[in-house]
């Protein structure tokens, strides 16, 4: 993945790719700009994924350069790691577009948590459920998954001493629902989005870790970091893509397939908007396995 920073200060440029170097979640191919001009430049030539700039430069601001990137409507994810901590210049900046705003001084590890969810998909997921799911309401044809059927699923590609039980319907809360994994099922003949699974820290770890044969010791670290490494996320997405047996499409009778799996850090609002569906949209699901606790899968369709 391509990340471009973008910073007047030499010493800022080191001290971020150095931040970036000891990320360890997968490879990151860096360029370095001391200018939002010459950032463009590298822009068109280079097409990076992701770029981090600072806000206060000479000539072209850090936030006229996300502008610009807006306006030319690029694939870019921008994120500021700046000076700036008023509040008031925050918002106005993920107002504009900016995935994040990191206020220096910072730790290595608030630069990764903040780089994860981009590195991961998250905000492709993020657009994808601003952008689709509304529709599922306008839809009979797709019915929720069977707790009885997706605990065979589970049974079957994952491991018999996994148990699901209906839960109470869960609220959304940062506290227990951020960070979380969300998993997008679509129709395989339209691709549009027909279900989603929301899994909290606890469940995308208990069920990735299990399924890749991962000590109990790296999942609770995991856990406690509140992070997750590519294994881990690969290993949540093979399960998921296993769960997809139990959706099926009431018309066409085709088992719907898993588009992706991404990890956000943060809550959206669309996110929240989601937990408030009705009981006759969803269902929630304890998950329960040997040696963990207890957690939760909230499962959203039409």
């Amino acid at each position: 993945m391509k990340i471009l920073i973008v910073d007047d200060s030499l010493a800022m440029q080191a001290i971020v790719k150095r931040g970036l170097e000891k990320f360890g979640y997968k490879t990151l191919d860096i360029k370095q700009s001391s200018g939002a001009l010459e950032a463009l430049n590298i822009i068109d030539e280079w097409k990076p994924e992701i770029v981090l700039s600072d806000w206060h430069m000479p000539e072209v601001s850090g936030l006229e350069l996300l502008k610009e990137i807006i306006k030319r409507e690029l694939p870019i994810q921008t994120g500021f790691v700046t000076t700036v901590n008023d509040e008031d210049l925050i918002s106005q900046a993920i107002e504009c577009g900016a995935c994040f705003v990191l206020s220096k001084p910072f730790e290595d590890e608030e630069l990764h948590k903040l780089i994860l969810p981009l590195v991961q998909g998250a905000n492709e997921s993020q657009r994808l459920l601003n952008d689709e799911t509304d529709e599922l309401a306008a839809s009979s044809d797709l019915v929720l998954p069977k707790l009885s059927q997706l605990e065979k699923v589970i049974h079957r590609f994952l491991s018999e001493k996994v148990y699901l039980k209906e839960a109470a319907i869960q609220k959304f809360s940062i506290e227990k629902k951020i960070p979380t994994v969300l998993a997008l099922f679509e129709d395989v003949e339209s691709q549009k989005i027909r279900a989603l699974a929301i899994l909290d820290l606890y469940a995308a770890c208990t069920l990735g870790g299990i399924k890749c044969d991962m000590p109990k010791a790296q999942i609770m670290k995991m856990i406690t970091d509140k992070m997750l490494t590519k294994k881990m996320l690969d290993s949540c997405e093979s399960v998921m893509s296993d769960c997809a047996f139990a959706f099926l499409d009431r018309k066409t009778r085709k088992n719907l397939r898993l588009k992706s799996v991404s990890f956000t850090s943060q809550s959206f609002p669309k996110l929240e908007v989601l937990f408030q569906k009705p009981a006759s949209q969803r269902v929630d699901i304890q998950c329960d396995s040997d040696g963990f606790d207890t957690s939760y899968i909230t499962v959203l369709s039409s």
